[in-house]
């Protein structure tokens, strides 16, 4: 990708690139790369399955892989938005450019003008804290046929987009945060503060409707963070929002250790939960730290994962976990109705996600550790997954129902054999293919059914007992309608 598509892509006149370096990878690296005969251009990470049971809720498994340090290194997997099925294969998959130079997060299926669509952070990971978040990109929004249709940046004159989270809402704007840099005195000492910006931007027009600076309402004396020379205090650091039931607004600032409930028109507080100075009483087992990704269920609950720590580990007596809160706002009180711990006693530092499914189950990211698991209500492991945890990570991860119609073709290749040829097909992203149809021919225009074979993930190939210089594919449904049919291949 050029500095000129690079600067296009983020909305940026200027834009210092970082310095980009390799991790150490190891020689087997390769072995972590999917590999396409249609699609040598895709090259995501693979994932291996380590429980798959009945009882999953129905759904495709949405991630963000991307490494810790950036990298263009061709050993290592492509950086961008993926759908993987049961299997751990891919059913879609966007990468942002070679290798992990372009950071992308928090990707998920959201509603926009009354039809799902699939969202994202992107940009580059140029630090603005001491504990180096991202900054420099915006939110994109894409159709069920893989089309941007919109992308969300900030206003008033901020520029500086926080990749934690951002949330489509039923009147077809988006709240985002951001982060303002301010001279503030802590302690004795007079340094530069995150402010922490949640704004709510018309879509469509890019308009601020509503802001909101946490330094208005939330103290520096309510962090647990410690301060530290040189870089500017990032005293609250918000990471996720969300509508509560009744419209307002619910955030977590993982730096206090607190959930704050903020009234969409005046900004006030109306009650914190957790923390310093909680209006809560939180009973036993309810209390959490260092937490991610906080929810208001239908059912009147809060759902989040529950850090516990700051530091990694993978042998921790005590793991991190996808916790359910029962809140009674007229007692004041918060009490554990649901706790799902980490079955392989992970311990994360940073990242992770905690969903509750339509069923009942609960899908937990595990953030820095490279692993998912999905419980059943009854705290059963159903599901549970993982990249190469040296290597790959996913800020968050989800389950959704998807259903996407590519708006190309499908992509097709043929490669000869001892007895006649080896055809292989794919489609990015279409989720009804049940079967493939494929063609040969002396001729682009000339071209016959050879072959019928049921899809076989990503890319499923066929050997057939003819040869010929051309080969094309049609996508067939259950009802074997043709979905779509690729443009003719050259055999090689």
């Amino acid at each position: 990708m050029s500095a000129v598509a690079l600067s296009v892509l983020l909305g940026l006149s200027t834009l210092a690139t970082p310095a980009v370096s390799a991790p150490t990878v190891p020689a087997t690296a390769q072995d972590h790369l999917h590999h396409f005969v249609t699609r040598p251009d895709l090259r995501p990470p693979r994932i291996t399955v380590h429980q798959a049971s009945e009882g999953t809720a129905p759904g495709f498994i949405f991630l963000a892989p991307k490494t810790d340090t950036l990298s263009l290194d061709p050993a290592l997997p492509q950086g961008g938005p993926e759908i993987v099925d049961d299997q751990g294969r891919p059913v879609w998959f966007g990468p942002r450019g070679d290798g992990m130079l372009i950071r992308t997060a928090a990707f998920q299926s959201q509603v926009y003008r009354g039809q799902p669509v699939l969202t994202w952070w992107e940009g580059l990971p140029v630090p603005v804290d001491q504990i180096g978040n991202p900054v420099f990109g915006n939110w994109v929004v894409m159709d069920q046929s893989y089309r941007v249709i919109a992308r969300v940046k900030p206003g008033n004159g901020l520029s500086f987009s926080d990749m934690h989270d951002m949330r489509l809402t039923p009147q077809n704007t988006a709240l985002i945060m951001v982060y303002k840099q301010t001279l503030r005195r802590v302690g004795n000492v007079l340094q530069p503060v995150l402010d922490n910006v949640i704004q709510e931007v018309d879509v469509t027009t890019g308009r601020v409707l509503f802001q909101w600076n946490s330094l208005d309402h939330i103290g520096l004396s309510e962090s647990y963070f410690p301060r530290r020379d040189g870089v500017p205090y990032h005293y609250l650091h918000l990471n996720s929002l969300s509508l509560d039931n009744d419209g307002n607004i619910l955030v977590s600032g993982r730096h206090t250790s607190a959930v704050y409930k903020i009234h969409r028109k005046t900004g006030e507080i109306i009650w914190r939960l957790g923390g310093k100075k909680s209006d809560f009483t939180l009973e036993d087992g309810a209390s959490f730290s260092w937490q991610h990704h906080v929810s208001r269920e239908p059912d009147g609950t809060i759902s989040l994962f529950d850090n516990t720590a700051i530091t990694n580990s993978t042998t921790a007596e005590k793991p991190s976990r996808g916790i359910v809160l029962d809140v009674d706002t007229g007692k004041k009180t918060a009490s554990l109705k649901r706790s799902h711990p980490s079955p392989d006693r992970l311990l994360s530092g940073t990242q992770g996600s905690m969903q509750l499914l339509p069923n009942g189950n609960a899908f937990v990211g595990w953030g820095t550790h490279g692993y998912v698991t999905e419980f059943s209500a009854g705290n059963k492991v159903l599901f549970n997954a993982s990249f190469d945890k040296e290597l790959i990570n996913s800020y968050r991860a989800f389950r959704f129902p998807w259903h996407g119609k590519p708006a190309g073709p499908p992509a097709v290749a043929g490669r000869t054999a001892d007895e006649g040829m080896t055809v292989y097909a794919s489609w990015n992203g279409a989720t009804d293919v049940a079967s493939w149809r494929f063609l040969a021919g002396p001729s682009p225009d000339t071209l016959e059914e050879v072959k019928e074979v049921p899809r076989n993930g990503f890319e499923t190939s066929a050997a057939v007992a003819v040869r010929a210089p051309y080969v094309g594919v049609q996508a067939l449904d259950r009802d074997g309608k043709v979905l779509g049919t690729s443009e003719a291949a050259a055999v090689r």
